[in-house]
C-alpha cells in the first residue's frame, strides 16, 4: 500500500532501480547476452509503467473523490458526509504525504546505492571494450605488416629463383665449353703423339752410309735435318694450336711448357746421338790430312736443336749461344740455342727463336757500371742482346701498351 501512495515519477524510478539491480546481476552472470536482457527488461518496465499509471490515476481519483471512477454515483450520494469529514481526511492525507516523502527519500538513497555499482560496472566494461578495440587495431596492423613482409619474401624468392636458373644455365654452358675443350685437347694430344711417333720412327730408321762420298754424306745430313725439322715444326704447330685454345692464365700452359721442354730434350738427345754417329763415320772415312783440316770443327760437341726455331741441327757449339728465358704463363724457364756467338745475337734473332704470336716486351739480365746487375729492356730489332756469364737470360712479358726505356735493378 505504500507504493500506491507515491507519485508517478517516484514509482517509475523505484521500479527502474529494482529492474537495474536484477539486470546488473544478470549482466554479471550472462556476459555476452547482457544487452538482450536489458532490452527485454526495458519492455517489461514499460508495460509495468502503463499499469502503474492506471493505478495512480485510480488512486488520485480515490484521494480526490473518496471513491473509484466506477463508484461516482455512490460519491455523489455521500457528498454531504464527505464535507463533514473533510478536516479529518485532510489530516490523514497530510500524514500519509509525510510518510510517503520519507519513504521516497529512503528509496532515492537506495536507488543511488544500487546505481553506483552499476555505473562502475559500466565504466569497467567500457574500458575493457576500449582495450579490446586497441588490441584489435594492433592485431590488424601486425597482420598488415606480416602480409607486406610475406609479399617482400615472395619477391625475393622469385628473384633468387631467377638467379638460380641463370646460374644453372651458365653452369651448363661452362660444362659444354669444358667438354669441347677436353675433346680439342684430346685431338691435339693425339696429333702430338702421332708427330712424336713419326719423329721417333724417322730417327730410328736412319742408317749410316759409310760408302758415300763426303759431299753426299753432308747433303744427306742436311736432308735428314730438314726432315727432322719438318717433324719438329709439326710438333711445334700442334703445341701452338693447343696453347691458343686455352686462356691467358690457364694452368694447362704449365703442362704444355713441360711437354715442349720434353720434346726439345728428346730432339737434343737424338741430334747428339746422330752427330756422334756421323762424326765416327767421318773419322773412319777420312784421311789423316783431311781429318786434320777439319779437326777443329769435328772436335766441337754437337749442338742441340732449338725448341722454337728451324735452324740446321748441324751447327757447332762454338757458334751457338744458350738462352734461358722466362714467360708470364709458366714458372719454369725455357732453354734454347741461337746459332750465333754471344755479342752477335740481336733482338730479331731472339724473337725468331722464341717465335710467339702477339706483342711482348723483352728484358735481359745485364751488368750496369752504376747499378750492378739489372734487367735491361731492348726495343730495337737490330740492337745486340746483352749477355751474362756466356749466356743470355731473358724475360718475355706481354705488352699492355706502356712502352719506354726501362732498366730495373735485378731481383731473382
Amino acid at each position: 500500500m505504500i507504493y500506491l501512495c507515491l507519485p508517478l515519477e517516484d514509482t517509475v524510478k523505484l521500479a527502474l532501480c529494482d529492474q537495474a539491480i536484477v539486470s546488473g546481476h544478470d549482466g554479471l552472470a550472462g556476459g555476452c547476452t547482457w544487452e538482450d536482457k536489458l532490452c527485454e527488461q526495458q519492455e517489461q518496465l514499460e508495460r509495468e509503467m502503463q499499469e502503474a499509471r492506471k493505478m495512480v490515476s485510480s488512486l488520485q481519483a480515490l484521494l480526490l473523490h473518496g471513491s473509484l471512477p466506477e463508484d461516482e454515483q455512490e460519491v455523489s450520494l455521500s457528498l454531504g458526509e464527505g464535507v463533514e469529514n473533510a478536516e479529518q481526511q485532510l489530516v490523514v492525507i497530510r500524514s500519509r504525504l509525510d510518510q510517503s516523502m520519507e519513504e521516497s527519500q529512503e528509496l532515492k538513497i537506495r536507488e543511488l546505492r544500487l546505481i553506483n555499482p552499476l555505473l562502475c560496472h559500466q565504466d569497467a566494461l567500457q574500458q575493457r571494450m576500449a582495450v579490446q578495440e586497441s588490441s584489435v587495431l594492433q592485431l590488424k596492423q601486425e597482420l598488415l605488416r606480416t602480409s607486406m613482409a610475406k609479399d617482400e619474401l615472395a619477391g625475393q624468392s622469385a628473384e633468387l629463383q631467377r638467379k638460380l636458373e641463370e646460374r644453372n644455365r651458365l653452369l651448363s654452358e661452362y660444362k659444354k665449353e669444358l667438354g669441347q675443350k677436353d675433346r680439342l685437347l684430346q685431338q691435339q694430344q693425339l696429333k702430338l703423339d702421332e708427330a712424336l711417333r713419326k719423329l721417333t720412327d724417322s730417327s730410328s730408321q736412319q742408317v749410316p752410309h759409310q760408302t758415300l762420298h763426303y759431299r753426299s754424306s753432308c747433303e744427306g745430313e742436311l736432308h735428314d735435318g730438314n726432315g727432322n725439322a719438318e717433324e719438329l715444326q709439326l710438333v711445334r704447330d700442334a703445341l701452338h694450336s693447343l696453347r691458343n685454345s686455352f686462356g691467358g692464365h690457364d694452368p694447362q700452359h704449365h703442362t704444355l711448357d713441360t711437354l715442349e721442354q720434353g720434346v726439345a730434350s728428346l730432339m737434343d738427345r737424338l741430334y747428339d746421338l746422330e752427330a756422334r754417329h756421323k762424326q765416327e763415320k767421318r773419322t773412319r772415312g777420312k784421311s789423316p790430312g783431311h781429318k786434320a783440316s777439319h779437326s777443329d770443327r769435328d772436335s766441337w760437341p754437337p749442338t742441340s736443336k732449338m725448341a722454337h726455331s728451324q735452324s740446321s741441327p748441324a751447327l757447332n757449339s762454338s757458334a751457338c749461344t744458350k738462352v734461358l728465358y722466362f714467360t708470364d704463363h709458366s714458372l719454369t724457364p725455357f732453354m734454347i740455342n741461337i746459332p750465333k756467338r754471344l755479342g752477335e745475337v740481336t733482338l730479331r734473332d731472339f724473337k725468331a727463336a722464341v717465335d710467339r704470336e702477339g706483342n711482348y716486351r723483352y728484358h735481359f739480365k745485364a751488368l750496369d757500371p752504376e747499378f750492378g746487375t739489372v734487367k735491361e729492356e731492348v726495343f730495337q730489332d737490330e740492337a745486340v742482346v746483352p749477355g751474362w756469364e756466356g749466356k743470355i737470360v731473358a724475360w718475355v712479358e706481354e705488352d699492355h701498351g706502356q712502352r719506354g726505356y726501362s732498366m730495373h735493378p735485378y731481383s731473382w
